[in-house]
C-alpha cells in the first residue's frame, strides 16, 4: 500500500507522544478514524479516472462541436462557430489538459499503487486506460508529449514531443503489457469502482485487445501496420464482437454528474442550439435506414431534416430551430449510455480487414453482424435494415453512420477513409480554412509554456493548423 499520510506539525506530534504514555498499548490500533485512512487500495482511482475519460471523450463542446460537427454528424443552428472551424480554443485546451493530469496521470499512479499490491490485474487496466487515452490526444493533434509526458516529478516540466508513430508503437506496447498483466489473473477489481464493466477482468482483456486491433486498423496504411498482428489478434476470440461487451458507462437520471452530459444541454433549456447534420440525414433518408427515427427527432412539420454545415446565420438561411430536426431523444436523456468502444464499429473494421484479405473469414458476414450490433444498440430489430454490400465503400459508409455521437471515432474513420468522399466544405468558414479540419491546433498553454518543443513537433509534421493531416491520414 502506498501511505498517503503526508505530513504532521510537530506541535500534534509532540501532543500524541504526551498522550499516548497514559493510553494502553493497543490505542493505535483501535483508535483509527476510517474517514482518514492512511492507505488506500489502488483501484478506488478506477471510477473517477473512467469517469473523468469519458466525459472528455463526449465532452459536447469539443468532441460534439468538432469532432461530430466537421464529419457533418451534427451541426448547430446558434452558436455555430465551430461548425465554421471557429472551435473553442479554451475547450480544447481543458481536453489536453485533463486528459494528461486527471487520467493519464492518475491512472499512472493507480499503476503504481497496483504493483506494490501485486494487483496486476488493476496494474493492466491503468495501462489500458493510458494507451487509449494517448490514442485520443495523438489522433486528434498529431506529435504529443508521450516519453516524457508525466516526468515532472523527475523534473521534466517541459516535455519533448514524440512522433506520432513512435506514440503508437509505445500504445502497442502499453496494451502488450496490459493484455498480459490481465491474463495473469492475478489481482482483483472492486466491482462498484469499475464504472465501465463491473470488475469484470475478462471483458477487461476483450477491452484492451480490441482497443489494440482499432489502433491497429487505424494505421493500417502506414509501414507500422501488421496483418499477421491482426490475425493473431482475431485469433485470440477476444474482440469486442458482441453488445454484451460494449465498453461504455451507463449514466443515471439522478442529478449531474451522474446524468449524460448532453443532458445538461436540454436540462439548461438549449436543445435549439444542436441539430443533425443534413449530410447524414439525406445519406440515411435515401438508403430507408430506420436508425434515423433514433439519432433525430422530427421537425415542426413531422419530417427529417438536417442542417447544411456552416451559416453565419442559419436562421435567416431557413435553418433556424423547429425546421430542422434535433439530435434524437434517446441519445439526450439523462440516462443515456457514452461508448469507448462498440461491437457494430468492430465488426465493421474487421469486415473491412477481411475485404483487404488482411484477415480471413466473409467481409460480407461482418458487415452484416456490425450492421445487426448497431440496430440492436440503437433499440431497433435485428435484420431490419440490410444495406447493400459492394465492398470496402460500404463499409466505410456504415462505419461513418454507425459511430453516431461518437464523435472522436466518427471523425477518425471519416479522416481515414475520406468515406463520404463529397462531404461539402461549411458554409462561411473560417477564412483560409479551405478544408474539413483533420487536427486541433496545438493548445494555448502549450505554446506559451513548452513552446520550443511544440516548434520542434510543428517541424516534424508540419504547419499548426487545423488542415495539416494526422500522418496515417494519408488518403
Amino acid at each position: 500500500m502506498k501511505n498517503i499520510l503526508k505530513s504532521w506539525s510537530l506541535a500534534a506530534l509532540t501532543g500524541m507522544m504526551v498522550f499516548t504514555t497514559a493510553c494502553d498499548s493497543d490505542f493505535e490500533e483501535t483508535n483509527i478514524d476510517p474517514n482518514n485512512p492512511t492507505d488506500i487500495s489502488a483501484d478506488l482511482q478506477l471510477g473517477y479516472i473512467e469517469r473523468t475519460l469519458i466525459n472528455q471523450v463526449h465532452n459536447y463542446a469539443v468532441a460534439g462541436e468538432c469532432a461530430s460537427t466537421w464529419p457533418q454528424h451534427l451541426s448547430k443552428p446558434v452558436y455555430n462557430d465551430a461548425d465554421r472551424y471557429y472551435p473553442r480554443l479554451g475547450s480544447i485546451n481543458t481536453f489536453w489538459n485533463t486528459m494528461y493530469s486527471a487520467v493519464i496521470a492518475d491512472a499512472d499512479e493507480m499503476n503504481s499503487l497496483a504493483v506494490e499490491e501485486n494487483n496486476k490485474t488493476i496494474q493492466g487496466i491503468a495501462l489500458t486506460l493510458q494507451a487509449i487515452s494517448y490514442q485520443y490526444l495523438t489522433d486528434a493533434f498529431g506529435n504529443i508529449p508521450m516519453s516524457d509526458a508525466i516526468n515532472g516529478t523527475e523534473g521534466t516540466f517541459n516535455p519533448a514531443y514524440d512522433t506520432q508513430e513512435q506514440v503508437y508503437t509505445q500504445i502497442f506496447t502499453l496494451l502488450d503489457q496490459a493484455i498480459t498483466l490481465l491474463e495473469s489473473g492475478t489481482g482483483t477489481i472492486d466491482a462498484s469502482q469499475d464504472l465501465i464493466y463491473g470488475g469484470d477482468a475478462s471483458k477487461w482483456i476483450k477491452f484492451a485487445t480490441t482497443i489494440k486491433f482499432r489502433a491497429m486498423m487505424r494505421i493500417s496504411d502506414t509501414s507500422l501496420f501488421s496483418a499477421s498482428e491482426l490475425q493473431a489478434l482475431v485469433n485470440t476470440g477476444d474482440l469486442i464482437t458482441s453488445n454484451s461487451d460494449n465498453a461504455f458507462i451507463a449514466f443515471t437520471t439522478i442529478a449531474t454528474p451522474n446524468t449524460n452530459p448532453f443532458y445538461d444541454i436540454i436540462n439548461n433549456s438549449r436543445q435549439d442550439e444542436w441539430s443533425v447534420g443534413k449530410e447524414l440525414v439525406d445519406f440515411m433518408l435515401a438508403s430507408g435506414d430506420p436508425r434515423i427515427t433514433v439519432y433525430a427527432n422530427p421537425n415542426d412539420n413531422g419530417e427529417y431534416v438536417g442542417k447544411p454545415a456552416g451559416y453565419i446565420n442559419p436562421g435567416t438561411s431557413g435553418y433556424g430551430a423547429g425546421a430542422i430536426s434535433e439530435i434524437g431523444d434517446a441519445y439526450m436523456a439523462a440516462d443515456a449510455p457514452l461508448f469507448l468502444v462498440s461491437a457494430s464499429q468492430i465488426n465493421l473494421l474487421l469486415a473491412e480487414a477481411a475485404s483487404k484479405s488482411y484477415i480471413s473469414g466473409s467481409a460480407e458476414d461482418y458487415f452484416t453482424t456490425g450492421i445487426n450490433a448497431s440496430l440492436v444498440q440503437n433499440g431497433l430489430s435485428s435484420g431490419s435494415f440490410s444495406p447493400s454490400y459492394n465492398g470496402y465503400t460500404s463499409i466505410a459508409e456504415q462505419l461513418w453512420v454507425s459511430t453516431f455521437m461518437q464523435g472522436y471515432e466518427t471523425w477518425s474513420e471519416w479522416r481515414r477513409s475520406d468515406i463520404p468522399s463529397d462531404l461539402p466544405l461549411a458554409i462561411d468558414p473560417q477564412p483560409g480554412v479551405n478544408s474539413i479540419p483533420t487536427r486541433f491546433t496545438y493548445t494555448n498553454d502549450e505554446v506559451s509554456l513548452n513552446s520550443s518543443n511544440v516548434d520542434t513537433a510543428v517541424a516534424q509534421q508540419g504547419e499548426d493548423a487545423m488542415t495539416t493531416k494526422i500522418w496515417w491520414d494519408i488518403n
